[in-house]
């Protein structure tokens, strides 16, 4: 594509006009592989400290309250974005640093990632359930930390025409990952396999090698970063502990602001989310705060006036950058609103197949089978409206198909027992799914500058959980107010504020594109 072809795709949202056969092609080149077998080893990590984690506690009759308290291992993924700026800014000494900065961290992250699942795969959730939480969170660690450095990777990697197929192959591989740690790992530890938990989280810790081999293949990414500071972080460790401590800080402002502050206070439902929301902005904020407050340099040159720089290029340059995008206060919000409607869909979509009567192995063959392959459909097919239509026109289209897919739900609910039905109902959401999230990551990939891949990537991907998480927490509550069909039309009309404010930047504002600003 030429200067003058990309231009015009920035500022129109429409690439050149391709034929099927070419976009296809797309698929086949190298660095597009090495970013499914990349994702693939992204996703694999998930389910070891969540879903089937909680099966082996359930099958060895740990009780329903500890499991519970699993639950949160998940909150180390909402903080990535505080320590992702120590892995954006600072590169490894030794052995990984020759490997690059990206490819430095990924091993290790992949390293940690193999140690942390075979210590979990080791332990007692009966004897030791708090040594079991501990591993867990390890391994969640690692894994949040190696998503972060896998998400700047292929960012960095692939050309921005590239970004839509990219976005592709990395969710299809995250898919396959979470099946085999997932499916994968329930099928070798029953009856007719035998494979004991232990030799079962063996197996997927050398599943890891996958995401660590494709990493000694792939060549490091160019360093595009204007910052002359980027650069010295190598040459000044002691920086990197000075980072680490303000990271740790704000994980401590998050534990401080939910646990303590709001631990014993009862909270109506409708406020449920309010102690995560506030924890999050602390977390975010403190960091912040602190470099801003830390005095100017009398002098232009030091030790001091140095590090300040650098802490500044860190910590408050790359939420800066962000800013300079036009609108950039609605972009946020619609990152957080665009899949609010399908999230707010399927955070009881499970307990809805159990009230209406379908039996575990049904939920499990059309759920946890068959609607994953539909999925990885759907994502392909996402990818290919990226490079056929471009962004914006993308994610308007992934964003109405995922909103009409929740009416099937509804419908499910007039139906009601019905396994055809209900294979054409999750074949549909998870078809109209994965074409969203394929263009919502492309887009999130484009709002990336080259200087702050890791961190600004982190932050957004956090931002987009909020309405997964947080913002969809109601939904139990609002489904037994109102029952099953009015909930699932309510989901639908729940798309609307996301669709509409994209109408309006596509009116407003062109589609982003990655820059290396000075800064």
């Amino acid at each position: 594509m030429t200067t003058e072809d990309t231009l015009c795709s920035n500022a129109t949202g429409a690439p050149a006009p391709r034929s099927l056969l070419q976009t296809l092609a797309t698929y086949r080149e190298p660095r597009l592989i090495a970013v499914l077998f990349m994702g693939f080893s992204s996703g694999l990590p998930l389910a070891l400290s969540a879903g089937t984690l909680q099966v082996w506690q359930t099958r060895d009759g740990v009780d329903l309250g500890t499991i519970g308290f699993f639950v949160l291992v998940g909150v180390v993924y909402s903080l990535k974005f505080v320590w992702a700026p120590f892995m954006d800014r600072i590169a490894l000494p030794g052995p990984l640093g020759r490997l690059g900065r990206r490819r430095g961290w990924a091993i290790l992250t992949q390293l940690g990632l193999m140690a942390t699942i075979v210590l979990l795969g080791a332990s007692d959730p009966v004897a030791m359930p708090a040594w079991t939480a501990f591993c867990a969170v390890l391994v969640a660690f690692c894994s949040a930390s190696q998503d972060i450095v896998v998400d700047a990777y292929r960012i960095e990697l692939l050309d921005d025409n590239q970004q839509g197929a990219g976005a592709a192959m990395t969710q299809i591989g995250y898919r396959f990952g979470m099946i085999a740690s997932g499916a994968g790992a329930l099928w070798m530890h029953s009856d007719g396999n035998g494979l004991s938990w232990f030799g079962v989280y063996l197996v997927m810790a050398g599943l890891v090698a996958v995401g660590i081999m494709t990493v000694l293949m792939t060549r490091e990414p160019p360093d595009r970063r204007a910052s002359l500071a980027a650069s010295q972080a190598a040459t000044r460790g002691w920086y990197a502990l000075v980072l680490a401590a303000i990271a740790a800080a704000a994980v401590g402002a998050f534990v401080v602001v939910k646990y303590l502050l709001f631990g014993g206070i009862a909270l109506s439902d409708p406020l449920k989310w309010l102690p995560t929301v506030s924890a999050i902005v602390a977390a975010a904020g403190l960091p912040i705060l602190v470099v801003s407050l830390l005095p100017a340099p009398e002098r232009q040159i030091g030790t001091y006036a140095e590090l300040h720089r650098w802490l500044d290029q860190s910590v408050i340059a790359p939420f800066k950058d962000l800013a300079r995008h036009r609108g950039w206060l609605v972009i946020l919000v619609f990152v957080v609103l665009f899949k609010l409607g399908d999230a707010f869909a399927g955070s009881i979509a499970n307990a809805f197949y159990v009230k209406t009567g379908f039996t575990d192995g049904e939920i499990a063959w059309v759920s946890k089978t068959f609607g994953p392959v539909v999925t990885l459909l759907g994502v392909a097919s996402g990818g290919l409206l990226v490079a056929r239509i471009g962004l914006f026109h993308s994610l308007l289209a992934g964003g109405i198909v995922q909103m009409l897919s929740n009416l099937m739900f509804a419908w499910q609910a007039m139906v009601g027992h019905n396994v055809d039905f209900l294979m054409l109902t999750i074949g549909l959401e998870n078809f109209a799914s994965g074409i969203g999230s394929a263009a919502f990551v492309a887009y999130l990939s484009g709002l990336c500058s080259v200087n702050f891949t890791g961190t600004q990537y982190a932050l957004l991907t956090s931002l987009a959980v909020v309405g997964r998480t947080v913002l969809s927490s109601p939904g139990g509550e609002l489904a037994k107010l109102i029952g099953w069909f009015d909930f699932f039309v309510m989901s639908t009309f729940m798309a609307l504020p996301g669709l509409l404010l994209l109408l309006w930047m596509m009116r407003r504002y062109p589609p982003p594109a990655r820059t290396a600003s000075a800064g």
